[in-house]
């Protein structure tokens, strides 16, 4: 694949990735008002995510970033 190719792609990863995490957050702040107690251990972020069931798009957003930077920084060290 050209290295192009992966800058694109890591770049549209790293876009996807905030924009998820993005939507995650303000869901998260929409729904704290919407809480009537939460455990101190876990916290209230753990405790909204576990009330909306947001793991999964939480954790894929981060794995997104991740992957795209990756793939941008791979092809720029071989560009260069």
């Amino acid at each position: 694949m050209n290295p192009n190719k992966y800058y694109l792609i890591g770049s549209l990863l790293i876009l996807s990735g905030t924009i998820l995490l993005g939507i995650m957050h303000l869901a998260i702040a929409t729904y704290i008002p919407n809480l009537t107690g939460w455990s101190y251990p876990p916290g209230k972020f753990a405790t909204v995510l576990n009330e909306i069931m947001g793991w999964f798009p939480y954790i894929l957003g981060i794995v997104q970033i991740l992957i795209g930077t990756i793939l941008v920084w791979n092809s720029l060290s071989k560009h260069n």
